[in-house]
């Protein structure tokens, strides 16, 4: 069974990493792939707590929980599951960036996805934060860096934390979830 499984991921990953090559996403998913990052997402909190009104300064706050909470669980599961890198195990992957760490869970798709859910409890136009969660996540895997079952981990893990802290963030605040 795992390996019925590990066959499907190789072959989702070759459909988006070697099928929708293209010099346009070549140029793109490099820059896209950043959004997930800590960096900006540690930049963007700190933007969100200086200049936003005082309601939604906590979001600020819930996405640095987020972050450090992402970190410490992501870097044990990457350390207890030790998957090698895409560009490290199949032949022929175009990679367009490196990645010195393990490839399960995507960091990427964590940080991302736990940021869109603490975003939709504080902004309007959500579909925007779960859409560029979406292509961050596309984008780790076109870049060469991750497995499909690597973003969709890491999606599921962000999701779990960020309602997580959502919850325990209304139990201090009134109940409320949003400002």
């Amino acid at each position: 069974m795992l390996n019925f499984l590990s066959g499907i991921d190789g072959k989702l990953f070759n459909l988006i990493n070697k099928g929708c090559q293209n010099p346009a996403f070549d140029a793109v998913m490099p820059l896209l792939t950043e959004l997930g990052s800590g960096l900006f997402l540690f930049i963007l909190s700190i933007l969100i707590i200086l200049f936003r009104k005082k309601d939604n300064k906590r979001c600020g706050v819930l996405l640095l929980g987020g972050l450090t909470a992402t970190y410490y669980i992501v870097y044990f599961l990457k350390h207890t599951v030790g998957r090698p890198r895409p560009y490290l195990s199949l032949p022929d992957v175009h990679t367009l960036i490196k990645e010195s760490s393990f490839s399960f869970p995507s960091h990427h798709a964590t940080d991302a996805f736990m940021a869109a859910v603490i975003l939709t409890a504080f902004f309007k136009r959500r579909w925007v934060f779960f859409s560029l969660a979406v292509l961050v996540c596309f984008s780790r895997v076109y870049v060469g860096v991750h497995y499909v079952s690597d973003v969709a981990a890491g999606a599921v893990i962000g999701i779990l934390i960020g309602y997580a802290l959502l919850k325990i963030s209304a139990t201090y605040s009134g109940g409320k979830l949003s400002p």
